[in-house]
């Protein structure tokens, strides 16, 4: 039986690399690149399911960390170009569960969360809060002070500036139970070519958004 594999790039600066499980070893290889990388499945501490953006698209990305610290990172769309994304929800799919099957037969322990790390929140929601504040004192300066009315342009800027905030606000992320990706089986029937990585498996409505 020939090895799950999938095909993923990640931004601009990564190349495009194939990944595949075989012999109990997470394994990739660069495109055009003739050596090949391996993570023994032993070795994996963690893996880490987040929903990110994908341009105007949302993906479920996968980060899976090993005990010396090695991260690998694949997801539910392929970058293909600026503003460009691919949708590879079913490849990815197929290798989330294959991947989950074979870690459960390691000796581990794997730790499974769900959500972006702590410093990504605190960043986008530190970026929301400097947004806000500069918005807030355009618009006291403009419209309060000088009582000029073009001060009121700033309130969309405040009002998107504390969304972001609430938005990404830094919350712990949680654990989620492995079996749901063990079990999951491939419907052929719904897979379409347009599938956004948001909907990429049936129960990923518990994947934390960011």
């Amino acid at each position: 039986m020939p090895p799950t594999t999938l095909t993923d790039r990640r931004n601009a600066g990564t190349p495009q690399r194939t990944y595949f499980l075989d012999d109990n070893r997470l394994q990739w290889q660069d495109e055009g690149c003739e050596t090949t990388g391996s993570l023994p499945l032993d070795r994996v501490r963690q893996v880490r399911l987040a929903v990110e953006m994908a341009g105007r698209e949302s993906q479920v990305v996968c980060r899976v960390s090993a005990e010396d610290g090695t991260e690998l990172a694949f997801g539910s769309m392929r970058w293909a170009g600026v503003g460009q994304w691919e949708a590879n929800a079913r490849d990815f799919r197929d290798f989330l569960g294959e991947l989950h099957r074979d870690l459960a037969e390691q000796a581990g322990p794997v730790r499974y969360i769900e959500g972006s790390s702590m410093a990504f929140l605190s960043i986008m929601a530190g970026l929301g809060g400097l947004l806000a504040l500069v918005g807030a004192g355009f618009f006291a300066k403009l419209f309060l002070i000088d009582e000029n009315a073009i001060g009121l342009v700033m309130i969309p800027a405040i009002a998107l500036g504390l969304w972001l905030m609430r938005l990404f606000w830094p919350r712990p992320p949680k654990a989620y139970d492995p079996g749901r990706y063990i079990d999951t089986k491939m419907d052929e029937s719904s897979d379409q070519a347009d599938e956004s990585g948001a909907a990429v498996a049936e129960n990923e409505g518990s994947v934390t958004s960011r």
